[in-house]
């Protein structure tokens, strides 16, 4: 059974940390993906994914949203990305040249096979296998090599990936997300979070999900996207189903509904799973 949590990344930043992080392993710890995509969530939920976020990254235009976003230079200096890193055919001169002033590394990758998102998605690989923080900060006080080496050994949770804005604009690149998500999925968690539905994809097997009714639903859906039919069976839904088929052309589960904060669903193909974040 595969347990997921798919809108844990929007708690409150110190009930995220108790209940999910673990500096042991990197367990909970995760890199937090800006697309090029309006950011309209709510502004809380912004502030808890981003202060949740172990790295910040911008893919492109993705600096335009969050330098738009935030009103004054004051604000912007407190939400500074790790990396900004695309083709940069979309990040505005201006918004360059802030961030640069701010000593964020600004690079660009002429790699026309690539999207901005999987450039950053890079970046998350490469971070993988860093020093943590707190492993770093033992270094610095002398920490011996052999203790060093142990605790790097320890960490072995890939960094989660939690892309922001990734549906909602072109749908071309609506689906190259949910794509992305496919191909992340299969070396690491990874979510994508628009602003009205929190995004994951389900491999074949048996799933429980969490889900927070405090931030999203009771609209869901379930739906067979690069399958050429799903077998389903849920539990936790207004509408639950029993051995079901579901592909295009026939029948999918979507304006579904939770009927509480446990869901399971067991599938013999891959689905995408999505709720949506509440309005207010």
């Amino acid at each position: 059974m595969h347990s997921w949590q798919p809108s844990k990344y929007l708690q409150d930043p110190q009930e995220y940390r108790q209940k999910h992080v673990s500096e042991t392993t990197g367990q909970g710890k995760f890199a937090l993906i800006v697309l090029n995509q309006p950011i309209l969530i709510q502004r809380h939920l912004f502030e808890n994914v981003w202060n949740n976020a172990t790295y910040k990254f911008c893919a492109d235009g993705g600096a335009n949203r969050l330098y738009d976003l935030l009103g004054t230079d004051d604000e912007r200096a407190k939400y500074l990305p790790d990396y900004i890193r695309g083709d940069l055919d979309s990040l505005r001169d201006s918004v360059k040249e802030y961030y640069v002033s701010k000593n964020v590394p600004v690079e660009r990758v002429d790699d026309v096979v690539t999207t901005d998102f999987m450039k950053c998605v890079e970046l998350v690989r490469v971070r993988d296998q860093q020093l943590d923080p707190a492993i770093s900060s033992t270094i610095s006080t002398g920490s011996p090599k052999q203790l060093i080496q142990e605790q790097q050994e320890r960490l072995t949770t890939p960094l989660g990936i939690v892309a922001l804005g990734g549906t909602g604009g072109r749908f071309d690149q609506s689906m190259s997300s949910i794509h992305y998500l496919y191909i992340l999925n299969q070396e690491r968690q990874a979510t994508l979070i628009s602003d009205e539905s929190v995004i994951i994809v389900l491999e074949t097997g048996k799933h429980e999900i969490t889900c927070n009714l405090d931030i999203e639903g009771p609209t869901c859906g379930i739906i067979p996207v690069g399958s050429s039919e799903a077998m389903l069976t849920t539990t936790g839904l207004k509408w639950d189903v029993e051995n079901w088929k579901s592909s295009f052309g026939t029948q999918i589960s979507t304006s579904n509904a939770l009927t509480g904060s446990r869901v399971t669903i067991e599938t013999n193909a891959p689905v995408v799973w999505t709720t949506e974040l509440k309005s207010g």
